[in-house]
């Protein structure tokens, strides 16, 4: 019976996440102010003194580097809003097409971009295997949670009880205001063991992907590996005294020791290494994928698009096909999928596996995921990395 109930609140849950990605009106494009940066900086105030709490140079660190924190949180929150509405229309797109255009549509920015997102593609992949639907079951509740606190936290950001024409939240000292949003969401939160469970399956998920990409990639990072212990001795030999000498040309009053600059000299070059064979490394494997995904979205694009014409009755209009159309004689789907294959490894070698403009700006959290799991993968495959 608790399972049956369980599945009813997730199914009402879906419907309300559906619900909700009916795109609103476009987000209006800031034209003179950022987000309130006074805003931003009592919460990091907060986040400062805590850190000072636990070591006092964390602190110092954080307040020198506030003015570095402020600037790309009031971008994002820029920009989150366009995002929010591009990704609710795509999803909208994705439910109204049919399904030999979606797969077309998905078949040809694979063959176009599959090498750019190897790690990203491989994740989808490994949570596809792992059971795709339970994720987003798990993702629905953790969303529907989120959306409940960021209501009530949009309320008490202009919440003025004294009625003197300012919020209260910019009326009391960091400290106060981070247990006050704390005990916000505390409230909130409609079903917290529900959202436990949620966050603890949607760990584990990761976890079990990663472990698998680690495994898939384990050969890159020892490819990786392998050419540092190559040029590792020759290159400290040749670069250690320009890089000791770098280090000596600093002020009397900072420069290190004899021997801590020996030993940062070799530390020095061989994280720089190691830093440069990960991503030659990185390189080669985008190249493999490239080739990889350019067959297999070439194909799928040619599958949907040879499908859809002749769902369509529209195959008759194609020129240089024997009608009437035997789509199990014809090598018209080859033709299409290795010719389309070809051209998008050829964009994508030739480009450097970077996106045009404005794909670059469309896609930019996705790659941000990219290389996060690049990095995850590189430092976590091989314990020598």
């Amino acid at each position: 019976m608790a399972e049956m109930v369980d599945s009813d609140k997730e199914k009402m849950l879906k419907n309300e996440l559906a619900s909700d990605m009916v795109p609103d009106t476009p987000p209006e494009m800031p034209s003179t102010a950022l987000p309130d940066e006074a805003k931003i900086s009592i919460y990091l105030d907060g986040l400062t003194a805590k850190a000072g709490e636990l070591n006092p140079k964390l602190q110092n660190c954080m307040a020198v580097a506030k003015p570095f924190i402020v600037l790309p949180i009031q971008i994002a929150m820029c920009v989150a809003p366009f995002y929010v509405w591009a990704i609710k229309w795509v999803a909208i797109t994705y439910h109204a097409l049919p399904k030999n255009a979606i797969q077309a549509i998905f078949g040809i920015a694979l063959c176009f971009f599959g090498g750019t997102y190897v790690a990203s593609i491989a994740a989808i992949e490994a949570f596809r295997q792992m059971g795709f639907d339970k994720v987003v079951a798990e993702l629905t509740v953790v969303y529907s949670q989120i959306k409940l606190v960021a209501k009530n936290n949009q309320a008490d950001d202009v919440e003025d009880k004294d009625g003197d024409g300012i919020a209260d939240v910019m009326q009391i000292t960091p400290q106060e205001l981070g247990q006050r949003k704390v005990f916000l969401a505390m409230r909130s939160i409609s079903d917290p063991k529900r959202l436990q469970t949620a966050i603890g399956a949607l760990w584990a998920s990761y976890i079990a992907v990663l472990a698998t990409l680690r495994l898939e990639f384990a050969r890159t990072t020892a490819f990786a590996l392998g050419i540092v212990e190559v040029v590792k001795y020759p290159l400290l030999r040749i670069l250690s005294t320009p890089v000791l000498m770098m280090l000596n040309s600093a002020p009397a009053s900072m420069r290190l020791s004899g021997e801590a600059a020996k030993t940062w000299t070799s530390t020095i070059i061989e994280s720089s290494l190691v830093f440069i064979a990960v991503i030659f490394a990185w390189y080669l494997q985008m190249i493999i994928s490239a080739f990889y995904s350019g067959l297999r979205g070439g194909k799928m694009f040619a599958d949907g698009i040879v499908a859809l014409l002749f769902e369509n009755g529209w195959m008759k209009y194609v020129p240089f096909v024997s009608q009437p159309f035997n789509p199990d004689e014809s090598y018209l789907d080859e033709a299409v999928g290795y010719t389309v294959a070809a051209c998008g490894f050829l964009f994508q070698f030739f480009s450097g596996f970077a996106l045009p403009f404005p794909m670059n700006i469309i896609f930019l959290p996705l790659s941000i995921i990219e290389w996060f799991l690049r990095i995850q993968i590189s430092m976590t495959a091989n314990p020598a990395s």
